[in-house]
């Protein structure tokens, strides 16, 4: 079986594939600090200092100079890169055999079980559902995963900014040790509500102006999944605009996100900074009447 020096670094994807992915990680030895990004936020992390193993990160695909920069930079710390999504060739050139690749693997996980790696049949079944929904049946583990996921992903938008780093360990520790995370479950136990009022939120969906879609989630009435709010909107127009309140100060709010790889909302709105794909609109701004001159 494949083993790690227990110093060794993790840098992970922070969904339930990359999180087991770190999880055999663990199980192979490494038990140096676990740090979860996502591929257009690595080139931004601190250059390496020590040995590291890096799991289900793919290559940039809006700024790959960056990814293959930063990894140059600091390829004599990374004793190994696993991944499975298309565009990664340009890694192999860099780190050679420590760069383990397949593009056809349906999930990180059962592509360390491939090259030697400890990996329960649970965990891939479980990594291959989160990874491709469509393709492969959610199983007990993966649908605890991705609850408690989406529930800490709310917590985060209301300003915990610990909730999803603390689901992702404690749910590595439930997989090492066998015994439940009480984190994971209470998590996931919330997450039936919040698919409640997503869709509530959902169905009330109204065209704005043409081209895009509105919908508002009431004070009071909780968070909302809203990735899943958006991308389900965006079935039914380009941009979507979402009111709602401010969980950190209960203020007015207004999300706007799109789709359109031609709109950047940050240049839109006139902001100063921000993804192009999804603004957050406060103050005067935080009006549906301006909101709707704006996307007119």
């Amino acid at each position: 079986m494949k083993k790690f020096a227990p110093e060794t670094t993790i840098i992970a994807h922070g969904d339930g594939d990359g999180t087991i992915a770190a999880a055999v990680c663990r199980k192979a030895g490494a038990e140096g600090k676990l740090i979860t990004t996502q591929p257009f936020l690595l080139h931004k992390l601190p250059d390496l200092a020590g040995q590291t193993v890096i799991v289900d990160i793919a290559v940039d695909n809006k700024n790959p100079q960056a990814t293959l920069d930063w990894t140059r930079r600091n390829a004599e710390y990374i004793v190994m890169w696993i991944d499975h999504h298309a565009g990664g060739e340009a890694l192999a050139e860099i780190l050679g055999d420590r760069f383990i690749y397949d593009p056809t693997a349906p999930s990180c996980p059962t592509l360390m079980a491939e090259y030697g790696f400890d990996v329960p049949a649970e965990w891939a079944a479980a990594a291959n559902a989160c990874d491709r929904p469509t393709e492969y049946a959610a199983i007990a583990l993966s649908t605890r995963y991705n609850s408690a996921f989406k529930v800490a992903l709310v917590a985060l938008q209301n300003g915990d900014r610990q909730a999803v780093e603390a689901v992702q360990s404690a749910f590595i520790e439930e997989l090492i040790t066998g015994v439940e995370s009480l984190l994971v479950t209470k998590r996931a136990a919330i997450y039936p509500a919040l698919e409640v009022a997503t869709n509530t939120a959902f169905d009330r969906l109204t065209e704005l102006v043409p081209g895009v879609v509105y919908t508002d989630v009431p004070e009071g009435q909780g968070g909302v999944d809203l990735t899943s709010l958006l991308v389900r909107g965006y079935k039914k127009a380009p941009v979507v605009v979402v009111s709602t309140t401010s969980a950190q100060n209960n203020e007015p709010i207004v999300v706007v996100a799109t789709d359109r790889k031609d709109l950047n909302l940050v240049q839109t709105f006139g902001l100063g900074s921000g993804a192009p794909f999804r603004v957050i609109l406060t103050g005067d701004k935080a009006d549906l009447d301006y909101v709707r001159s704006v996307l007119k």
